[in-house]
């Protein structure tokens, strides 16, 4: 008896979910289809095999990078998953073509320059 995995992603209703399926081999027999056990659905990578009831980090990773070759996996192989919202200090903001990371610092230095126009010229 051996197991096959299968992952492939779907997109549905403009989200994109990752569908993982475990399968059940017997070589012994010949002319014998894969047996599916079990499979997992969902819009994150590590629930879908979780529900897949796939354990094995390595494996995990392999079948991620077969379904995201270009994505970015962590040190446990785990995908990394990006908010677009990075935390609560820092954002990501498009201007002019271009895609700047923005800290809340870099706010608070647009309200007082507003409020204050020169203020790097005031003697300190």
């Amino acid at each position: 008896m051996e197991h096959s995995y299968k992952a492939y992603t779907k997109t549905i209703n403009n989200s994109t979910y990752y569908f993982v399926k475990k399968y059940i081999l017997y070589p012994e027999l010949k002319n014998t289809p894969a047996i599916l056990e079990s499979y997992g659905m969902h819009t994150n990578f590590n629930k879908a095999c979780s529900i897949a009831n796939i354990q094995d980090p390595v494996l995990r990773q392999k079948l991620f990078r077969e379904v995201a070759p270009g994505v970015i996996c962590g040190q446990n192989g785990a995908p990394l998953e990006f908010d677009l919202s990075l935390s609560k200090s820092l954002r990501v903001e498009h201007i002019n073509n271009k895609t700047t990371l923005v800290t809340r610092l870099t706010g608070i230095k647009k309200i007082i320059s507003a409020k204050i126009p020169h203020w790097r010229l005031l003697p300190h």
